[in-house]
């Protein structure tokens, strides 16, 4: 047994908060290696089987808030392995039926056969234009195959019309098809030409296809066996048709543990989330060698596959790997993320009903506020910019910096930091914070810092899954279904915000473990114009 004076110094060292400091330099005026960010960057991604389980007031009402905080219409990807197995029966009264598969009505993988009802869920969300897929069949299909797929698509672009209809994908994940390479191209080309012709499409609107869509194991595996430079070299956009070209990420393969110290090894992490570009990169190269008008997209990101506790996957840790991942993405050219979602995925931004099978829902789930930080980060009309990802000293894998240039003037806007050091109340220390000094300009008074935050750390679950002892802010704002259905309040009655001063060109700002901020720099014309009607 310990004596009283032993334990008291092991609770002291236990206690002890782990603060770290970092001085970032950073240039005044976007490098040439900066990014533009596009208006749209930020996207969902719904499984299409569950279309309908999305389909409601509360999910539309997710969608506005986001929306709120973007100059164009929010794009929805509909897709992922379901969308290959969809069959269509308008004779159907049933809006869906799960038909056959491994777990229905469980599974991605499952069969549904959908009715005419079941396109009513396009004619919703009209602050959001759509990305959905013609049925491709992952075996090899028998005669028929076609003329469903074909029905499915005038049906979603009839319903959606013309103006909403973002791209139409050709298949999902054909990696994993049961047929080679030259037959699915063969089969994808023959989807274009007869989409077009039923659509009767002319000019530029014919370039409306998402091409690839290439499962993730290409990225794991670093290698092409199936990846986009395959599916070009094959002719895929023989017709130049391509608007997209897609891959898909995952960030954790199925599987525990999920600890603390797995959650920093596999999730927050930055070094396990950037090693992973170099290959990205090669694919966009690639592609822009081949057709420089199509946009490289992630149309199906993950945190983790399998059935993690919500804590670890749909937390605020989660939400931080979210962050980093993305301001990664738009860094190294990505030109969308579509944050994929199904009714019973714990690390979906939101679960839409009560039918989940490992969820409770309706709920807004503790990682959805970094949606809000990634869209405010990205900004807004006069606001829109181009990002660089900054250089950290040391390269830590547990913290990340990036800087947002203005579009017009590439002034130094805003400042994203995200400190991915895990703490949670089962950390058995204080929390710990990396105190971080950078250079703003000379002409800066003040910085503006909004932060994305929980009491509870990576385990914050939000309001609706764990109560207020759970909530997670971006900004002072808080999503709930119990609250506000999805629309956004601010639990103190306002927004949350600190005003730091700048010494000598430079703000120094804490960062607790566990939470991301944005700097808003207030300098060049702007603040010179704030300084003169102030005075």
């Amino acid at each position: 047994m310990l004596s009283s004076l032993a334990a008291a110094a092991l609770f002291t060292a236990l206690a002890q908060a782990d603060n770290t400091q970092h001085t970032l330099s950073i240039q005044q005026d976007a490098p040439s290696n900066a990014t533009a960010v596009p208006a749209d960057f930020f996207s969902f991604s719904w499984e299409t089987a569950y279309l309908p389980s999305f389909d409601n007031d509360f999910s539309e009402n997710i969608i506005n808030s986001i929306y709120a905080r973007m100059s164009k219409p929010i794009i929805i990807r509909v897709g992922g392995t379901s969308g290959d197995l969809i069959q269509v029966d308008l004779d159907q009264d049933e809006t869906r039926r799960c038909v056959s598969g491994p777990s229905c009505p469980y599974s991605s993988q499952d069969t549904w056969s959908v009715g005419k009802s079941y396109f009513d869920g396009f004619r919703r969300f009209q602050n959001a234009t759509m990305t959905f897929q013609a049925p491709m069949t992952p075996v090899d299909p028998e005669d028929n195959w076609l003329p469903n797929s074909m029905e499915y698509v005038r049906q979603a672009y009839n319903a959606l019309g013309k103006e909403r209809v973002n791209a139409i994908a050709l298949g999902n994940e054909p990696d994993y098809y049961s047929y080679g390479v030259e037959q699915y191209v063969e089969r994808a080309l023959k989807v274009e030409n007869q989409t077009i012709e039923m659509l009767g499409l002319e000019g530029e609107d014919r370039r409306i296809f998402e091409l690839g869509d290439i499962g993730w194991t290409v990225l794991k595996q670093r290698g092409d066996d199936f990846g986009l430079h395959k599916v070009f070299t094959n002719d895929l956009n023989a017709n130049g048709y391509g608007k997209y070209a897609a891959q898909h990420y995952y960030q954790t393969d199925v599987g525990g543990p999920y600890d603390n110290d797995a959650l920093q090894d596999r999730l927050m992490n930055h070094h396990a989330i950037a090693d992973r570009f170099p290959q990205i990169q090669k694919g966009i190269e690639y592609v822009h060698q081949e057709d420089s008008k199509i946009d490289f997209v992630i149309s199906e990101l993950g945190a983790a596959l399998g059935v993690p506790p919500v804590s670890w996957a749909g937390g605020l840790g989660a939400g931080l790997w979210a962050v980093d991942l993305h301001l990664t993405a738009m860094s190294r050219g990505v030109k969308r993320v579509s944050n994929n979602m199904f009714e019973d995925a714990p690390d979906s931004f939101w679960i839409p009903n009560d039918e989940g099978q490992f969820t409770t829902g309706p709920s807004v789930q503790g990682i959805f506020p970094s949606a809000a930080f990634i869209t405010d980060f990205v900004g807004k009309g006069d606001s829109l910019g181009k990002v660089v990802e900054v250089d950290v000293p040391g390269q830590p894998q547990d913290f990340s910096a990036f800087a947002m240039y203005d579009l017009q003037s590439e002034e130094l806007a805003r400042v994203a930091l995200v400190n991915m050091k895990v703490w949670n109340e089962n950390s058995n220390q204080a929390r710990g914070n990396a105190s971080v000094t950078l250079n703003v300009g000379n002409g800066v008074e003040s910085v503006t810092v909004k932060r994305l935050h929980s009491d509870k750390g990576s385990a914050g679950v939000g309001f609706d899954q764990g109560g207020p002892e759970h909530n997670v802010t971006w900004a002072g704002e808080q999503w709930s279904f119990k609250i506000d259905e999805g629309k956004g309040h601010f639990p103190t009655g306002e927004s949350v915000q600190e005003t730091v001063a700048v010494m000598n060109g430079q703000v120094t700002v804490t960062v607790p473990d566990t939470e991301a901020v944005i700097i808003y720099i207030k300098g060049g014309l702007l603040g010179f114009l704030e300084q003169v009607f102030s005075a």
